[in-house]
């Protein structure tokens, strides 16, 4: 029995190599629109893509011009204004030609309409406050920074680390992480344990402080690159399979044309750096 049982193990794993083949794409691929923007704290400009996506077998992207923008702001009193809608389309990129300032506890939001009259809105935002970086620390177990974190508020932050030797970027690191554990504390502190550099000259630390709809976003697709990643491997390997499939990328954006929900997000955050040279 025990032979038989071994010979029917391998009948089984020949049968799912040889089950594994190139599936050609499906001819019935239907383009959708990506949108992406940020508004951030302070005086800036506002940067916007919108895009159409392509079939897997094509290596170009697909930019959309003649785009209407306008970006809303609602203050604690419930009231209205039309921030700008004045934006310039250069390199494939919507720019706001005048500054926007942004303030802390306003509500934030995007409207886009297309050249074939279909319209979009992203949800509307709080604008968070900036988080006070305190320190950064680096030693061969941890990059570890420390911060106030608000009280009376659920946080989710981008924390990224850029670590600098011999006067050059030698390793980016992006963290995503919420305040459960350290809601409303002070010195709040937070690990990266996933890459090291050994005695680097300077280290630049910026804290996203995002609404959750955005933390999502980065997370799925933080998840989707991993994954991508961890699974690089042969193409006849036949536990590709029983991969899990990508994560869901759409944001916070709606078409109100058909009241569906959009691939990409407009993020609103603030954020601040410290840097500590060693």
């Amino acid at each position: 029995m025990k032979s038989i049982k071994n010979i029917s193990i391998i009948i089984l794993l020949i049968t799912l190599v040889s089950c594994v083949k190139e599936v050609p794409n499906a001819s019935n691929y239907e383009p959708q629109v990506f949108i992406s923007g940020f508004l951030l704290d302070g005086s800036n400009y506002v940067n916007v893509r919108i895009q159409r996506t392509v079939p897997v077998d094509v290596t170009s992207s697909e930019y959309i011009p003649n785009a209407q923008i306008a970006i809303y702001t609602k203050n604690s009193n419930g009231e209205n204004t039309l921030l700008t809608d004045d934006f310039n389309y250069f390199n494939r990129t919507y720019r706001s030609n005048n500054m926007v300032v942004a303030t802390v506890g306003n509500t934030y939001w995007m409207e886009i309409e297309l050249e074939d009259g279909t319209t979009y809105t992203s949800d509307e935002e709080i604008l968070k406050e900036e988080i006070i970086i305190k320190d950064v620390e680096i030693t061969n177990d941890y990059n570890r920074v420390i911060f106030s974190d608000p009280v009376d508020d659920t946080n989710f932050y981008l924390i990224n680390y850029r670590f600098y030797k011999n006067g050059r970027l030698a390793l980016e690191v992006n963290n995503l992480t919420n305040d459960v554990l350290f809601n409303g504390n002070d010195n709040a502190t937070f690990d990266s344990t996933e890459f090291f550099i050994d005695n680097p000259d300077e280290v630049r630390v910026t804290i996203a402080n995002l609404n959750f709809s955005t933390y999502q976003f980065y997370f799925n697709q933080f998840e989707q690159l991993e994954s991508q990643i961890t699974n690089s491997g042969s193409e006849d390997d036949p536990s590709q399979l029983f991969w899990p499939p990508p994560a869901n990328l759409t944001g916070n954006i709606i078409n109100t044309s058909d009241n569906t929900k959009a691939l990409g997000f407009f993020g609103v955050q603030s954020s601040s750096e410290f840097i500590k040279s060693f």
